[in-house]
């Protein structure tokens, strides 16, 4: 059945759905879930997203970001943040589940994060006669062309159906397990691997590293705070007394800090005067 273009509708939840199905409208929203460990049983957050369909896209990614983890590279003075997932694939897997899913299907695109993978279930089985094993290769037929080339438009896809080939080249640049495609029931679904044991493995190395940073930095704070009284007392043995600016200009500190020095001296160190004229001498 041919429809004209006044028969079709904005860039909404409804996109271009031509009129008689227009009540299937309230399924084509996207669904987003968080959940705790590896099964579906606890959620930790969730949200639907509905209205104009590049805006669900926009939101349903930018949920992803929020859920999964993020470092910094660091390149000579820079450093820029770094995913754990390669975030182009994970978009360009969200938008080919919009372009490719049945509009006439009662049942919404879903996202589910778990702790150890991210699935992406999009309603409608492969369409025009793919298989996943062609589909792999790079050839595609579109079910919502329309789509498509709106999406190829706003450059969220490329033209040539090189999508999947690239989603799984760039998973194993980031050192992740192949991604799965899997039809069942009424719908495909994707499976993208995070890459956990080495993220944990990664944590605690960076403790590690961090801890023993510390230890040095303490180390050498200790070392530097001796050296430092050790000038003060061979400088009071050569005055009879000293304020707190003299010895400070003597050993290169400040007057806090050298305030702070002389507080802990408390077993060689002895303060005469006022608080407001306080002087510093050697213990006999």
């Amino acid at each position: 059945m041919k429809f004209s273009h006044s028969r079709f509708f904005r860039l909404s939840s409804t996109f271009f759905l031509p009129f008689p199905f227009i009540n299937h409208s309230r399924f084509a929203k996207i669904q987003c879930a968080l959940f705790k460990g590896n099964d579906r049983d606890i959620f930790i957050d969730k949200k639907e997203f509905e209205g104009p369909i590049y805006e669900q896209l926009s939101d349903a990614f930018q949920f992803i970001l929020k859920h999964i983890n993020i470092g910094a590279e660091v390149n000579g003075l820079y450093s820029k943040d770094v995913y754990e997932l390669p975030i182009k694939s994970i978009r360009e897997l969200v938008a080919n589940a919009v372009i490719h899913r049945s509009y006439l299907a009662e049942s919404k695109i879903q996202i589910s994060i778990f702790d150890n993978r991210i699935e992406v279930v999009s309603p409608g089985m492969l369409y025009g006669g793919m298989d996943i094993a062609t589909m792999k290769t790079g050839r595609s037929k579109c079910r919502n062309q329309a789509i498509a080339d709106i999406f190829q438009y706003m450059h969220i896809v490329e033209a040539w159906g090189t999508g999947i080939p690239r989603v799984i080249t760039s998973c194993k640049q980031y050192g992740l397990q192949e991604p799965v495609f899997e039809e069942f029931g009424d719908g495909i679904k994707t499976t993208v691997y995070r890459l956990q044991a080495n993220s944990r493995t990664s944590e605690q190395a960076n403790k590690r590293t961090s801890e023993q940073a510390d230890n040095q930095a303490n180390k050498q704070i200790r070392n530097q705070t001796n050296e430092n009284q050790d000038k003060i007392k061979e400088y009071l043995e050569t005055v009879n007394d000293a304020s707190s600016a003299e010895i400070a200009e003597v050993i290169g500190l400040s007057q806090s800090r050298t305030r702070a020095i002389l507080s802990a001296m408390v077993d060689e160190v002895e303060t005469i005067g006022s608080t407001s004229n306080r002087r510093y001498r050697k213990k006999k």
